[in-house]
């Protein structure tokens, strides 16, 4: 849980799009690396692949909408922005870095402790009314069905007829999907799903959140 903790804090000041943050965590992955930490290369090529619609979309938004000094005179109002590029490519860079860290966290922790972990840190919501056990099952659920979402939609996209343009087609594929979910999940049998009952930590391990807590603070400054 102190993993799932430290993802926490940097993955919640990443958001917030500053450069230091984004040079902190790019040379802490290079300390990691250089300590012999494996990385998944393949699996986070993979998801940043599947991001790469997102990642130019964002950074096009930003470009052509975001005030500030053209980069190219000649081209006037249609010109993309100096500013819009310096965020554009910031953001990008820390959505890229999450996806790197999200990877890394799946691949150095088993689903039994992760969802241990969530279960944990989830309990203070107890006091709200909500069940962490029940949450942290879902999380279960949710993650065992992601890795079938992909092939169910390759299936649909497979058996739509050619006709039609590519948004009446995506629309049919999504629909189709939806109905694949469903039936697919009513098919399925009862099981039972596994959660690590995790011990707190002692508490010298919680000075690396702490740390990465206040090394991000200040740089929020």
């Amino acid at each position: 849980m102190i993993k799932v903790s430290c993802f926490l804090v940097v993955a919640l000041f990443l958001t917030q799009a500053r450069l230091g943050g984004v040079v902190i965590t790019l040379l802490g992955l290079l300390a990691m690396r250089a300590a012999g930490v494996g990385f998944d290369q393949r699996r986070t090529l993979a998801m940043l692949r599947r991001m790469r619609w997102l990642l130019l979309s964002i950074l096009i938004v930003y470009l052509w909408f975001t005030p500030g000094a053209p980069l190219f005179v000649l081209l006037g109002h249609y010109s993309p922005t100096l500013q819009g590029m310096q965020s554009g490519l910031l953001r990008v860079a820390t959505l890229m870095l999450i996806a790197v860290l999200v990877v890394l966290l799946l691949q150095s922790t088993s689903r039994s402790d992760l969802i241990g972990a969530i279960r944990w840190l989830a309990a203070p919501l107890r006091l709200l009314g909500v069940d962490n056990s029940r949450l942290a099952l879902r999380i279960s659920l949710i993650l065992d069905s992601v890795e079938e979402i992909q092939p169910l939609l390759r299936r649909q996209m497979e058996n739509l007829p050619g006709r039609g343009g590519r948004l009446s087609r995506t629309g049919d594929s999504l629909a189709g999907l939806f109905q694949a979910v469903i039936e697919r999940a009513e098919s399925l049998p009862r099981r039972q799903v596994t959660v690590a009952a995790l011990r707190s930590p002692p508490p010298w391990q919680w000075l690396c959140p702490v740390a990465l807590l206040l090394l991000f603070g200040m740089l929020a400054r």
